[in-house]
């Protein structure tokens, strides 16, 4: 059942075998982001100190579980993420959003009610010791989109992290993702389970997985429905020098060690990640 699972994961988030019945999904070939990693990798062999990292600035944000480090950013709606501009999403039809999602509860709901979700983790496995080490949220205030990255600079602000996570669930609770319903939520839940809080808010049922819309929208017309395939075929968003999610955690893991870890370069992938989710629910939610 596990290992099931993992292959789902790995075909729509990236590095893919096909699930039963479905097209085979070419592996990605690794790009700039990779081959620089390997660079860097070099250079610290061959005895070549590399640069500290910082990060970008932030706010020390506390609530009952501990406190947290999170980096803040508000995008004007009429800014465009690739050819599709963000405020879209306040037109979207909610009506075909249902059907696409295949629940007709959506129909009645609204953008100002959705909070985009995507995460960072250690890995693809359901185990404890995965730590999601990244939590990009978006919700829409008034004409901005609030960008907020929940990054753990250090292991003991965890609880802190997801208390601030779940105060947004707790304000937005229509979670939107892309795979997230299968993976994200799931290593949330997981981690929140660890730290003794409840995960009930962040497993609940209502949850837009942008995935499966993309996939009956536009799963016979591409190849994949990979959402680096839907960005390129369908956003125009052609990422350059993005870091693969496959060295998100080896960044992380040499930052928390020596502060020489790409994490800027995750940063980076993950808020193009949460901006994609908002471009795409507005357009896939052309009437």
């Amino acid at each position: 059942m596990a290992g099931d699972l993992r292959k789902k994961l790995q075909r729509a988030l990236g590095d893919r075998g096909p699930s039963a019945g479905e097209p085979a999904v070419p592996p990605v070939r690794p790009g700039a982001g990779l081959r620089a990693y390997l660079a860097r990798r070099a250079e610290r062999a061959a005895g070549k100190p590399a640069p500290i990292v910082e990060l970008p600035p932030g706010e020390e944000c506390s609530n009952e579980r501990g406190a947290c480090f999170v980096i803040k950013e508000r995008i004007p709606l009429a800014r465009r993420h690739g050819s599709v501009p963000l405020d879209a999403v306040r037109r979207a039809d909610w009506s075909t959003l249902a059907r696409w999602g295949r629940d007709e509860s959506f129909a009645a709901a609204g953008v100002d009610e959705c909070l985009f979700v995507d995460t960072e983790t250690t890995g693809l496995a359901a185990a404890a010791g995965t730590t999601v080490f990244l939590t990009g949220m978006a919700f829409l205030d008034g004409a901005e989109l609030v960008l907020e990255q929940v990054f753990l600079r250090r292991f003991d602000e965890e609880p802190g992290a997801l208390g601030h996570v779940l105060a947004r669930i707790a304000e937005r609770p229509l979670l939107v993702s892309y795979v997230g319903k299968s993976f994200d939520r799931h290593r949330l839940a997981s981690r929140m389970v660890l730290h003794g809080i409840d995960a009930a808010p962040v497993l609940q049922p209502r949850h837009l997985d942008l995935y499966h819309c993309a996939r009956r929208a536009w799963g016979e017309e591409l190849p994949d429905c990979r959402l680096r395939t839907i960005e390129q075929r369908r956003l125009a968003l052609h990422r350059r020098d993005d870091l693969p999610g496959s060295e998100a955690p080896r960044a992380w893991l040499d930052w928390l060690r020596d502060g020489t870890g790409p994490v800027d370069r995750v940063l980076a992938h993950n808020r193009d990640d949460v901006l994609s989710l908002v471009a795409l629910l507005g357009l896939l939610g052309r009437s």
